[in-house]
C-alpha cells in the first residue's frame, strides 16, 4: 500500500462528503492488488489517507473494534463493511441512495437565474452541473423528462431566452410548439447564439466562476437597455424569418385542407 503522501495515495477532500464512496472503492482496488483481505487492516488503512483529526473520529467509531455477541457473551470484530456503512454514516451526503434530490436541481435553475450568464464558457458550465444532478434524479425515477426540460429553460436569462427561441423555431422547423424543447437542443441554440463571445471563463478550485471581460447577459430589468443596431437588425431578421415560416406553414395547411 502506498505512503501517506505517495502520489498514488487515494485522496478525498473533507469539504465534499459526496465523493467520499468514490474514496473507499479507490481504497478497495488497492486492497484486491496488494492482497489485503484482514479486516482490520482495511480499517487503518482507510483512515491512513485522511486528516489526523478525521482518523480520529473514524477510529474511534464502536465498528473499529470488536462486537459482543449477546448470545454466547463472547468478541466478535466488527466487518469492514460495517465499520465503513458507519463512517459513510457520519456524513449524509454521502449517502449514495441519495445522492441528489429535486431540491438540488432547483436550487441551481434559481442561482443561475439570478446571477446570469455571462459566456458560452459560463452557459457550458450551467449545462454540465445541471445535466448532473438531472440525469441522476432521472435514472433513480425522481424526475419526468418535460419536467427536466422546463427546469433548464428556467435557469436562463429572459434576453437570452428569447434569442435562443428564435434561433431553435428556424433551425427545428417541425417541432410541435406543445412539447418543450430538450436539455440538448436548447444548449445547441445557445451555442448559436452566445458564438464568438469570450469562452475563457472556466470554474475554479473553489467552483465559482472565473471574471472576463464580456458583459453578462442577465435577466432583462424593468426598463431594459436599448440594443446596438447590430442586435436589433438581427432580431428583426430572425423574427421576420420566423414569421414568414408561420405564413408558409398557414397558407400550405390551408391548400391542403381544400377538397
Amino acid at each position: 500500500m502506498p505512503l501517506h503522501n505517495d502520489a498514488t495515495a487515494p485522496k478525498w477532500d473533507e469539504s465534499h462528503p459526496r465523493k467520499l464512496p468514490q474514496y473507499f472503492k479507490e481504497l478497495e482496488y488497492l486492497f484486491a492488488d496488494c492482497s489485503i483481505t484482514d479486516d482490520t487492516q482495511k480499517k487503518e488503512y482507510a483512515s491512513q489517507y485522511i486528516s489526523y483529526d478525521m482518523a480520529e473520529t473514524w477510529l474511534g467509531l464502536p465498528e473499529f473494534g470488536n462486537n459482543i455477541v449477546i448470545s454466547n457473551n463472547t468478541l466478535q470484530p466488527y466487518t469492514y463493511q460495517e465499520w465503513k456503512a458507519a463512517v459513510l454514516r457520519l456524513y449524509p451526503g454521502a449517502d449514495a441512495s441519495a445522492c441528489y434530490n429535486l431540491g438540488n436541481l432547483k436550487q441551481l435553475v434559481n442561482q443561475t437565474f439570478n446571477t446570469g450568464l455571462v459566456t458560452l464558457g459560463r452557459f457550458s458550465d450551467y449545462y454540465q452541473d445541471f445535466q448532473c444532478i438531472a440525469r441522476w434524479l432521472l435514472t433513480n425515477g425522481k424526475l419526468y423528462h418535460n419536467e427536466e426540460c422546463h427546469l433548464f429553460q428556467q435557469g436562463i436569462p429572459t434576453l437570452l431566452w428569447s434569442k435562443i427561441i428564435c434561433h431553435l423555431k428556424i433551425t427545428l422547423p417541425d417541432h410541435h410548439p406543445e412539447d418543450p424543447y430538450n436539455v440538448d437542443q436548447v444548449f445547441e441554440g445557445a451555442k448559436w447564439v452566445l458564438k464568438g463571445m469570450d469562452t475563457s471563463m472556466t470554474k475554479t478550485s473553489n467552483g465559482t466562476s472565473g471574471t472576463s471581460s464580456s458583459s453578462p447577459i442577465v435577466n432583462a430589468p424593468a426598463l431594459l437597455l436599448p440594443m446596438t443596431k447590430w442586435e436589433t437588425l438581427e432580431l428583426a431578421t430572425t423574427t421576420a424569418i420566423v414569421s414568414a415560416l408561420e405564413h408558409l406553414e398557414a397558407l400550405l395547411t390551408s391548400s391542403n385542407a381544400q377538397p
